[in-house]
């Protein structure tokens, strides 16, 4: 299926738009601040994946998705490299061994204490 053309009214208020918004607001506001009308939120929230790419909007979902996996593979590389460690410090510089040790220190030491956050 052919990917839709980007509409030239959606894209102007994409391109005016502060996507930093407070998380779980549901009103976008112009670059200088004003918030949207009811219509120009419509649009927004109608805006298809080809308008948002097009204007450089990333999706939160997307972030959201890259993190998890960015946590996951942090976890799959512990696993091979604490009971190997030895083998990385000579890739190590000297101030990354330095604060290798200090960071192993604090952890072996709290290590008893370490527990899942409880929300």
């Amino acid at each position: 299926m052919p990917a839709s053309t980007p509409r030239p009214h959606v894209m102007a208020l994409l391109f005016d738009t502060d996507f930093n918004r407070p998380w779980g607001a549901r009103t976008f506001r112009h670059l200088d601040g004003r918030p949207f009308t009811d219509e120009e939120q419509g649009l927004a929230d109608d805006a298809t994946l080809e308008e948002l790419q097009a204007a450089g909007v990333h999706d939160p979902e997307a972030g959201a998705e890259a993190k998890a996996a960015a946590h996951q593979m942090a976890e799959l590389l512990f696993k091979y490299v604490l009971p190997h460690r030895e083998a990385l410090i000579p890739f190590m510089t000297h101030e990354d061994m330095l604060e290798y040790g200090r960071l192993e220190t604090i952890v072996a030491a709290g290590a008893h204490r370490l527990r899942p956050h409880k929300d």
